[in-house]
């Protein structure tokens, strides 16, 4: 009868990989114990993928019944035969109900990108882009939104053209500016700009406009850093904790940035603000915005 048994086993350099052990001994024609046939598999992958759906079911879970819940209990509250609601207060319900309906559909949403980009079927609707144009409305619609911010735009008048897919764009920095609002609760500056960047001299970067996002928020700690982008990563701290979110964002962030041949990176530091670059690359005949 053979036996298995599952561990760690660490790297010199860091880290781990997890394997399964499988032990079956074997016997000659008499019973006699011959040898053990040891059979060693890495199985780091699949411990990954087994915790990955762990914490997706979590997340989603919670993520999905928090508005439901809400929506539930707003209209059974609205819908009471025994209650006469003045029309401020059944506006405000009606308008919880929209928001947390808005809030389901935003994250089913999500869930659909993540599907498609786990099968490699996150396509693009290339088109020319005014970025210039875009981000000022992306910052106007965040204006009406809070009243503790400022949000300032520092951008070139003749900001370029680029080819991409405006409603992806315009998804990375509404997600980019809204978490800039919901991780600086104290409220403060955030700031969109951006600059064009020539081409490296070896050739191997090309021409590209770096875009950044920059809030006064509470930061995000130097061990996190490399996995922000990974799929349903979320910062351990106690504003975090308490706010919504599956950990879907920046990943699919990233994942759209990948898309437009760009790159995305981030600067950080606790207590004093986050800082995200995205940078996209201009086509050789793009020309500088009117």
């Amino acid at each position: 009868q053979s036996l298995r048994c599952e561990g760690d086993i660490l790297r010199p350099g860091g880290g781990h990989i997890t394997v399964a052990v499988t032990y079956t001994p074997l016997l000659d024609q008499h019973g006699r114990l011959v040898n053990i046939i040891v059979n060693v598999m890495d199985i780091t992958r699949f411990r990954e993928e087994e915790e990955m759906k762990s914490t997706f079911i979590s997340i989603i879970s919670h993520e999905l019944k928090t508005p439901v819940a809400l929506v539930k209990g707003y209209a059974q509250t609205l819908a009471r035969p025994d209650a006469q609601w003045d029309p401020e207060t059944a506006r405000q319900g009606l308008q919880i109900i929209e928001e947390e309906a808005d809030r389901l559909e935003a994250l089913i949403n999500n869930l659909l990108d993540v599907s498609r980009i786990q099968a490699g079927g996150l396509r693009l609707e290339l088109a020319d882009v005014n970025l210039r144009r875009l981000l000022e409305r992306v910052a106007q619609d965040y204006r009406t939104q809070t009243d503790k911010h400022t949000i300032e735009l520092d951008l070139p008048e003749a900001f370029p053209i680029i080819l991409g897919d405006e409603e992806r764009l315009r998804q990375v920095f509404t997600n980019l500016l809204s978490n800039a609002i919901k991780y600086s609760p104290q409220g403060g500056t955030i700031r969109i700009g951006g600059w064009v960047e020539g081409p490296a001299p070896d050739s191997s970067t090309p021409a590209r406009v770096v875009i950044y996002v920059a809030d006064e928020g509470i930061g995000i700690p130097e061990e996190d850093l490399p996995h922000i982008f990974e799929r349903f990563y979320r910062v351990d701290s106690s504003l975090r904790r308490s706010t919504t979110g599956a950990g879907l964002g920046l990943f699919l962030i990233h994942a759209i940035v990948e898309a437009h041949q760009g790159e995305i990176w981030v600067h950080s530091e606790l207590g004093k603000g986050t800082t995200f670059f995205v940078a996209l690359p201009l086509q050789e005949e793009s020309e500088d915005a009117p």
